[in-house]
């Protein structure tokens, strides 16, 4: 997708592609049984481990790295992680069934994500490698990770 029709604030919004990716995320989980809670970082700045909603997608940003110079501006490309998060302690001590009922959540999270053609974004979506998934107290966290690309333009 293009950056055209964009203001360059706009376009230079470090985190303005969050609500398109947010909405992309509860599309696909609608209907999901038990309900899928769609979180940003923001939803989750101040909430305790035993305390927060599941099952669960973090939509979480991950910082930027510069892709290419192009003279009177900047190609970014910026990563974003969206973080599956189920708890289930029926298996706790193994994580086995908390494992088990990730897996389908990780798969819709990633098919609705990977060439996603985003809003300011100057090409789909591409998955990149993310950090290792972890386990805590019967909370399965497991991560994907998120390329988009946009264009910087200083300021004038």
């Amino acid at each position: 997708m293009s950056t055209q029709g964009q203001t360059v604030s706009e376009a230079n919004n470090w985190l303005g592609l969050e609500s398109h990716l947010v909405q992309l995320v509860q599309q696909a989980v609608q209907g999901m049984k038990p309900a899928v809670h769609v979180l940003t970082s923001a939803d989750l700045a101040d909430v305790k481990e035993g305390a927060q909603k599941t099952p669960a997608v973090h939509l979480i940003y991950g910082g930027y790295r510069m892709a290419e110079d192009l003279g009177t501006a900047w190609k970014l490309a910026h990563k974003w992680y969206a973080v599956a998060v189920v708890r289930n302690v029926a298996t706790q001590r193994s994580g086995q069934a908390a494992r088990q009922a990730a897996g389908p959540l990780v798969a819709t999270v990633v098919g609705a994500l990977i060439g996603a053609n985003v809003p300011g974004a100057t090409r789909p979506l591409t998955l990149v490698s993310p950090p290792p998934a972890s386990y805590r107290a019967g909370h399965q966290y497991i991560p994907s990770a998120f390329e988009a690309e946009t264009i910087f333009r200083k300021p004038q």
